[in-house]
């Protein structure tokens, strides 16, 4: 079969434990001991409610989850020493299994930041747990000194300062009456200390830069916070020069040509993999509010800080020198010369770090194929959105198309058949022998055809789908990505894709409908996701 792009890493499960904060904070709590889940503080007000396996707490408020949640929240305001009345609810989210309300609090009309509690509620509205932070404010006038015309551009001065980029590359929104408790975000009591302030959310027109929001005192106009949006990517690309190197190796900083902030260096494999561990970092931020480098980077000795770490102009035992493959490794990326200059590669193989750290999916049979899959549709949803390399309508839907002329196009998404690959479950090319390498890479092409027709649609295998775009598509995947078991296969796909697009329509996430969604059932269908492949 052709050329593979190969990962070399031992898949481990990782599990994350949500650790308590202090008092201001009301969290859900197991109910081992009491009867009603509850938990209270010094002074005897309730911190967190959850009802007993077996046992909900019902409101008579109909079936509709919003006015459920709100019922239960004028129950028990008072137990958590707060109004009900200075709750709005701001969104109401179906996920599996039930609701999630999300109440925020107010006060003199205008909200308090940070200030929250959200009602967890089961499929008959018993509610779940009530959780959450709020201010101890009390009622007050929301009345400012500073009028909204008095702070207007200190939020674009603000940023400017903070980038170096000219004021004129920010726009900034009409600024927002809110009250600041900065108790809230330290998870100590309040102390007195709220506030009256202008949010003023800023953005940059240009690709230079970062925004973020400005907090201004409402009395006397003074900066008392600013929250950037700045991703704190960081990198750290090493030079082989063609020399070999550990399969399980990882830059080190001080072996490094090129760290983050450095200037380039000249030597086109280090800068290219700089600027795609960018173009990469920058999609997942963007489109999921993902932080590449906090999630997949790694340490070093003598290197405490996160990095997205990459080898270039590598060689590695069994592969040859030079190596004409690239991989990541568990703790950053190892390339062959050359294979830094493809945008789809760069950003398949980081992703194989985001599965990791997600689904978890076992590099082994269809959970295998299915990792390599999410790989492939990422690393070209990146390729196709980041404005570098070769996006012609020829080549659109090509993996590798800017790979060096001795390697070329590896896959195709629009048509896997192109290299022998599967576009569907009952496909002749679908591989069953015991080679796993071949495996994962071959069998991916079901996922990929699926992505494809996710973007573009078409007609296939009895069905016309009509595409929902790039954005549409990129949110349905990063919510498959985070719903699959680490041992997932196409049959347990075919329900969590059309699955997640329900959930997303429900949530009103990026537009999609749930006529979308019909257009992601007949792709499962398309595919043949729900049949069982050849031995």
């Amino acid at each position: 079969m052709g050329f593979r792009i190969r990962r070399r890493s031992t898949m481990a499960a990782i599990a994350l434990a949500a650790a308590s904060v202090s008092a201001g904070a009301f969290l859900v709590s197991s109910p081992a001991t009491a009867d009603e889940g509850v938990r209270v503080d010094g002074a005897g007000r309730l911190v967190s409610l959850s009802a007993p396996v077996g046992r909900t707490l019902r409101p008579d408020s109909g079936t509709d989850a919003t006015k459920q949640a709100t019922a239960h929240l004028k129950a028990l305001a008072g137990r958590f020493g707060v109004d009900a009345r200075s709750f709005t609810v701001e969104r109401t989210t179906a996920v599996p299994g039930g609701s999630i309300v999300r109440f925020q609090q107010t006060v003199g009309g205008a909200p308090v930041l940070g200030a929250q509690l959200i009602a967890e509620l089961d499929t008959k509205g018993g509610l779940a747990s009530l959780h959450g932070h709020v201010s101890a404010t009390g009622e007050r006038a929301a009345n400012p000194r500073r009028q909204a015309g008095d702070v207007k551009g200190r939020g674009r001065q603000a940023f400017a300062a903070e980038t170096s980029v000219a004021a004129g590359s920010f726009e900034e929104s009409e600024p927002q009456l809110a009250w600041f408790d900065p108790a809230l975000w330290a998870g100590t009591s309040s102390q007195g200390q709220v506030r009256l302030v202008w949010s003023v959310k800023v953005e940059p027109t240009e690709l230079e830069g970062w925004g973020g929001e400005v907090l201004l005192d409402a009395d006397s106009g003074a900066e008392v916070l600013r929250l950037s949006d700045k991703h704190e990517i960081s990198r750290a690309i090493c030079d082989a020069n063609s020399t070999y190197v550990a399969s399980n190796s990882a830059c080190a900083s001080k072996s490094a040509k090129r760290v983050e902030g450095g200037a380039a260096t000249g030597i086109a494999d280090v800068d290219a993999a700089y600027n795609l561990f960018g173009a990469t970092s920058t999609f997942y931020q963007t489109n999921f509010g993902y932080d590449l480098t906090a999630n997949i980077g790694s340490t070093m000795s003598g290197d405490r800080t996160k990095r997205l770490r990459g080898t270039v102009r590598a060689c590695v035992t069994g592969y040859g020198c030079p190596m004409e493959n690239a991989f990541w490794n568990g703790k950053g990326m190892i390339f062959g010369p050359g294979f830094t200059t493809a945008d789809d590669v760069v950003g398949h193989e980081l992703t194989h770090g985001v599965t990791e750290h997600t689904s978890g999916l076992v590099y082994s049979s269809q959970s295998g194929a299915i990792n390599e899959s999410l790989s492939d549709i990422f690393g070209e949803y990146i390729d196709q959105t980041d404005g570098l390399g070769n996006d012609s309508a020829g080549v659109r839907w090509d993996m590798g198309e800017d790979l060096p002329a001795s390697i070329g196009v590896i896959r195709s998404m629009s048509d896997p058949t192109r290299y022998q690959d599967p576009d569907k479950v009952s496909s002749s090319y679908w591989y069953t022998g015991t080679n796993n390498s071949a495996y994962v890479h071959i069998n991916s092409g079901v996922g990929n055809k699926a992505a494809f027709l996710l973007v573009d649609g078409g007609t296939f295998n009895g069905q016309t789908i009509t595409g929902l775009g790039m954005t549409k598509a990129a949110q349905i995947w990063w919510r498959t990505q985070n719903t699959l078991t680490s041992s997932a296969t196409y049959k347990e796909m075919n329900t969590v894709l059309p699955a997640a697009c329900r959930a997303l329509a429900t949530a009103g996430t990026a537009g999609i409908t749930a006529a979308d969604c019909q257009q992601v059932d007949k792709i499962v269908l398309a595919t043949e996701m729900n049949l069982t492949p050849a031995a």
